[in-house]
């Protein structure tokens, strides 16, 4: 196993285009070449009509990938009603890894978790869990307890790491995410005009649209605001445009929606903001901002305040509340705009480029394929 080329389950818990299935391109393309031939994903077949990019960009790679019954752990498959599906998705899976009988499964989040020890089960070797939440106490000691099926732990940030709880601490290793950048050349932040933010993200209820628009009526209406993202898939979402027709100054927001292509609205912008009311795991959009010379407005809380610097290369503020970023928002112009984007971006070399990721990721993986060739021959 340890210079064979591997083959590789990939179980995934979303179809779209957002942060963990950014992550899961980069970790294909950053395989050996053998191993992402040995490579297939396997996607949930209860999604809503339409959910499809991740599949289109695996097609890109050559990469297989599967719709299917997958247990992904889902709110809907967690009470009475929802257990006997539940049951019936993880015999599927089970069926389905002992028929294709991988060298690994990969687990890429927290919601895949039911698949590692199903995989154990069906006498698969190694196992990986890739952590890209932040768990809280009691969701510590229950998928603790199922994470143990995992050989081994990757976290995208020391906030994740830290929530994983001791008893599977020992098998975990930081793998720091990372954005690939498009190479477009750096649009300078223009010295003209009101200052411009952009928010990018889900509509989900925790994600702090609310917040922010409470925030922004209370500065004033202070520039301009461009909302983009949309309801998500499953989960409680937030009625965005409602909240904004009802602020003081509606004209001073521009709610786009749903876009392809994120990037043309950052470089348009001065700040991106993050407004979440509930900590982020890392918060990929981010490296996003960063990599395109933006600062970002975020709260302090996860694995948002490891990557932003405050007055470095962002701004914090004490999460959910409104009052606070209503100064911060309040306290920026173009100056700092340009300071913290020039420092931003330099950051984004530095550590979040996707070289340094891939390097990360390989390091990890080759250490996976020695230990496994060593329990093999030793």
């Amino acid at each position: 196993m340890g210079s064979s080329p591997l083959r590789t389950m990939f179980v995934h818990s979303s179809n779209e285009m957002y942060g963990a299935d950014k992550i899961l391109l980069e970790i294909i393309r950053s395989l050996p070449a053998k191993d992402r031939a040995g490579a297939s994903v396997y996607l949930p077949d209860d999604l809503p009509s339409g959910s499809g990019a991740l599949g289109d960009h695996l097609d890109g790679l050559g990469v297989q990938s599967h719709l299917g019954p997958l247990p992904v752990l889902r709110r809907r498959y967690l009470s009475v009603r929802g257990g006997l599906p539940l049951l019936g998705r993880l015999w599927r899976t089970f069926r389905e890894i002992r028929r294709q009988r991988p060298d690994v499964v990969y687990c890429t989040t927290s919601a895949m978790i039911f698949c590692a020890p199903l995989a154990r089960l069906a006498g698969v070797q190694h196992v990986i869990l890739h952590v890209q939440e932040i768990w809280s106490h009691r969701e510590a000691v229950v998928l603790g307890f199922v994470a143990r099926a995992a050989t081994q732990i990757y976290c995208i940030s020391e906030a994740s790491m830290r929530a994983i709880g001791e008893a599977v601490s020992a098998r975990a290793a930081l793998l720091v995410n990372a954005h690939r950048d498009s190479g477009r050349g750096l649009r300078p932040i223009s010295s003209d005009g009101p200052v411009r933010f952009v928010v990018a993200s889900r509509w989900n209820a925790w994600k702090g649209h609310s917040t922010l628009l409470e925030a922004w009526d209370a500065a004033g209406c202070p520039g301009e605001l461009v909302i983009l993202g949309g309801p998500p898939p499953v989960g409680a979402a937030v009625d965005v445009r409602k909240l904004v027709s009802n602020l003081a100054d509606p004209l001073s927001v521009k709610v786009v929606g749903e876009v392809s292509d994120v990037e043309p609205y950052i470089d348009s912008a001065d700040f991106l903001v993050l407004p979440s009311d509930s900590p982020e795991p890392f918060g990929l959009v981010v490296l996003e901002a960063f990599a395109r010379g933006r600062g970002v407005i975020a709260s302090r809380a996860g694995g948002v305040a490891d990557i932003i610097e405050e007055g470095r290369n962002g701004c914090l503020y004490q999460i959910g509340s409104a009052d606070d970023l209503c100064m911060v928002l309040k306290s920026v112009d173009k100056h700092k705009a340009t300071e913290l984007g020039a420092n931003a971006r330099e950051r984004y070399e530095a550590v979040y480029s996707i070289d340094a990721y891939s390097g990360r990721f390989l390091r990890l993986w080759q250490d996976m394929k020695s230990s496994a060739h060593a329990r093999t021959h030793g």
